[in-house]
């Protein structure tokens, strides 16, 4: 088989998984459609009739703000901009007090933590948009590329371009990306590879825009070890769509794509979301503002009834008008204002407990459960962080192990690749390999047992020990200080191991 003819049954290959991943998820898109409606900003909120008459659709804006509150309070328990929320850490346990591993894991953390918060690459305000898409879709797409000369990029691409597909364990193994680039894009992206099309575009200063698709995916002859691309993992092909042609063909060591979920589905590639679950709450209580309102204006300016003889009765509802035939020969108003018998309050009370229900799905009474209350012991506090930490970790684990593990190991990958890693200790080296060891709120609140736990113990022996001085014999104060020390992440540098202590004890 030539050249052309193996180009040509790559490309139709191409084109036939994305045909079939483009089925899986055309079930869901309707329900995302709506529920962006619902929540979404970038939405059609306002839709216009066959006259061009401008028809408001939406009337409720609870889910609007409740998908407001769930991204602040996931980025602030997941990535928050005011803290280290990982570290990395030797998965040798023979190495765990080895100093200068530690010191040199702790340098690559703070290497990534710069790189990640630097000026332009988008890190801190992309994750807003993930959220978003998490709390909408109940999946989002992030993307770190290698930005040549400026660093590492961040991206959380719209979930409409993007059609994925899974394996049998779960993991990410095919990433289809539809999106378009206008001529002059595509020229400086792809050069003379683009079709003659594109190119006579670009001569005339034609304003059109094309499609193309990139697929990223597993490689079936992955060969580890091989110099070409082969020898990446990941193989990227960017396609001209209209045009059927290959553009740029190349590959990846690691997958520049993640696709976390909010919570899984059973046999699905994509997730369940707040917004899903709310889905119905979120259209009755639409339903319910316009009836509000409607019922609020009729009682407000209900319709007047009259009788066939009133004269003036163009003037009804105006402020001091003089109306001729207002009443009738016995003195009775010939024009009464129309009683309606529905209940507002009842109605109101319904929305209220329907706009709560959607609250719930977005967990805003969990990431209120602090501030709801003023009046708390130390010990409430503590209770109502293990709870939320309880509620919270089946999603928090699965955004992390799909996302953030992912992003870890791509930035790893890229900046070892331009050698900024590469005084490696020979003990990590040969003996070591590395792990990924999460600090946010998240994860503090579930290990928060063991550390409170500690606290109390030594507080309870201090006490105890006015009477029995003998009591904290009981305790190893250095390691259990040391511990504390790991738990909020002191560096190795100001903590000393045992056996320095030794020495120091020595040398006084």
């Amino acid at each position: 088989m030539n050249g052309d003819n193996k180009t040509s049954v790559k490309v139709e290959n191409l084109f036939r998984k994305l045909a079939a991943m483009k089925a899986e998820r055309a079930r869901w898109e309707p329900m995302w459609d709506k529920a962006a409606e619902m929540c979404a900003v970038n939405s059609e909120l306002f839709k216009t009739d066959e006259r061009g008459r401008v028809k408001q659709a939406i009337f409720d804006s609870t889910a609007r703000n409740a998908l407001s509150c769930f991204c602040a309070s996931m980025k602030s328990v997941m990535v928050p901009s005011t803290e280290r929320w990982h570290r990395l850490k030797t998965t040798n346990p023979a190495l765990a007090d080895d100093t200068e591993v530690k010191q040199y894991l702790e340098y690559v953390t703070d290497v990534l933590f710069q790189v990640r918060y630097a000026a332009n690459s988008n890190f801190a305000s992309e994750t807003d948009v993930l959220f978003s898409q998490l709390g909408i879709y109940g999946h989002g797409i992030w993307m770190v590329e290698d930005d040549i000369g400026y660093g590492l990029v961040y991206r959380a691409i719209p979930v409409k371009e993007v059609y994925i597909q899974r394996n049998d364990r779960g993991q990410l193994a095919a990433v289809f990306r539809v999106y378009e680039l206008s001529a002059n894009e595509a020229m400086q992206k792809f050069g003379e590879a683009v079709s003659a099309e594109i190119k006579q575009a670009v001569q005339r200063g034609i304003e059109k825009k094309f499609k193309f698709l990139h697929a990223v995916f597993e490689r079936d002859d992955y060969v580890v070890g091989c110099q070409d691309f082969k020898g990446m993992k990941y193989a990227s092909v960017h396609l001209e769509i209209e045009q059927r042609r290959i553009v740029h063909e190349g590959g990846y060591n690691s997958c520049p794509y993640m696709a976390p979920r909010f919570l899984g589905i059973a046999g699905s590639s994509y997730g369940d979301s707040p917004a899903m679950q709310a889905f119905y709450d979120m259209l009755t209580a639409n339903e319910m503002g316009k009836t509000i309102l409607r019922t609020g204006q009729l009682q407000a300016n209900p319709p007047i009834l009259t009788n066939m003889g009133l004269v003036d009765a163009n003037k009804l509802g105006s402020a001091g008008a003089v109306i001729r035939g207002g009443l009738d020969n016995q003195g009775k108003p010939a024009a009464v204002s129309m009683q309606y018998g529905n209940n507002l309050a009842i109605t109101v009370d319904m929305q209220r407990e329907i706009r709560a229900a959607i609250e719930r799905a977005f967990l805003v009474p969990l990431f209120q459960s602090l501030t709801q209350s003023k009046q708390m012991t130390a010990t409430e506090v503590e209770k109502r962080e293990f709870e939320k930490s309880m509620l919270l970790a089946p999603m928090c684990e699965r955004i992390a192990a799909e996302w953030l593990s992912g992003n870890v190991e791509r930035e790893l990958e890229i900046l070892a690749r331009y050698g900024i890693f590469d005084d490696v200790p020979d003990a990590l080296m040969y003996d070591g390999s590395i792990a990924i060891e999460y600090e946010s709120p998240a994860v503090h609140m579930q290990e928060s047992g063991a550390v409170l736990g500690l606290y109390k113990t030594i507080e309870t022996a201090l006490s105890m020990a006015q009477t029995n001085p003998e009591i904290l014999k009981m305790f190893d104060m250095e390691n259990a200080l040391r511990q504390i020390a790991d738990y909020y992440g002191v560096s190795s540098k100001i903590v000393l191991t045992a056996e320095e202590t030794m020495s120091k004890i020595a040398q006084e």
